[in-house]
């Protein structure tokens, strides 16, 4: 292989190196950034949506630690008790088919890669924005691990009869993956919130309005079932849109447009 080639398929010194703290890419990246025209570019997307999973891994430990120590430091639904002492969480209707919406957190992962631009710039947004949803997510595993509460919400599902009903499947796959310690901040709102920021900054771009207004009215759906489904406190949803909010405003945002700045005065 040439040496020109050979170092086109290295992850640029200048994006690990220069510019703010909150722009450059972390060199883990490497091994993705060698695969971005392998295969005509196919297989970048699917190792790129690998590495985030990777990289957001350790929930499955701090969610299974929390879960053996079985402690409540703080219970989420006393946040929103009305007048008659009864808790609002427990008002909050269930919807079944609501679990297909909550599933369409993995559309949000497998998107943000396959709709990233192809170009140096694309991929270093790319990588800027799995980066700010591991920051966000790891904070929250924090939270999970010292100020650990139990959703007890899953009786209400019990008491629909789902465990008897075609539905079950997708209820039992998602209570084994998730441990009802997973409480606040709500990580399906605060991840999908930063992976749809990333998608319509690249479709605005375009002038894909439609597709804009279509993934906002998803994500606004899928904040929704994280209540409908009964796997999350009310508090624990507007602490997950804080978290996405604050992490977007102070980084994200900041971040990108760094970039956008960085690509105008280069060309």
């Amino acid at each position: 292989m040439p040496a020109e080639e050979e170092e086109n398929l290295e992850l640029p010194a200048a994006y690990v190196n220069e510019g703010p703290a909150f722009t450059r890419v972390w060199k883990i990246w490497s091994p993705v950034w060698k695969l971005r025209e392998k295969d005509k570019g196919h297989i970048f997307p699917w190792a790129a949506t690998l590495w985030m999973l990777l990289l957001l891994s350790p929930y499955l430990l701090t969610n299974r630690i929390a879960a053996l120590r079985d402690v409540t430091a703080w219970d989420p639904k006393t946040v929103f008790v009305l007048a008659d002492g009864s808790y609002l969480d427990h008002l909050i209707p269930f919807v079944g088919w609501s679990i297909f919406i909550y599933y369409t957190i993995f559309l949000f992962y497998l998107a943000l890669p396959f709709c990233a631009p192809r170009t140096d710039k694309g991929l270093r947004e790319l990588f800027v924005t799995i980066q700010f949803i591991a920051i966000s997510s790891w904070f929250a595993y924090l939270i999970f691990l010292f100020l650990p509460a139990k959703i007890d919400l899953r009786w209400q599902v019990t008491e629909a009869g789902i465990s008897e009903s075609w539905l079950a499947p997708f209820y039992a796959g998602f209570h084994w993956l998730d441990k009802p310690f997973n409480s606040w901040p709500c990580l399906h709102i605060a991840q999908t919130f930063l992976a749809a920021i990333g998608i319509s900054h690249w479709w605005k771009r375009d002038g894909r309005n439609l597709r804009i207004a279509s993934i906002w009215i998803l994500w606004a759906a899928l904040a929704i079932s994280t209540l409908t489904t009964k796997q999350h406190f009310l508090w624990d949803a507007l602490t997950g849109l804080a978290l996405g909010v604050v992490s977007w405003w102070l980084g994200l945002r900041p971040a990108l447009r760094n970039l956008e700045q960085e690509n105008m005065q280069s060309t």
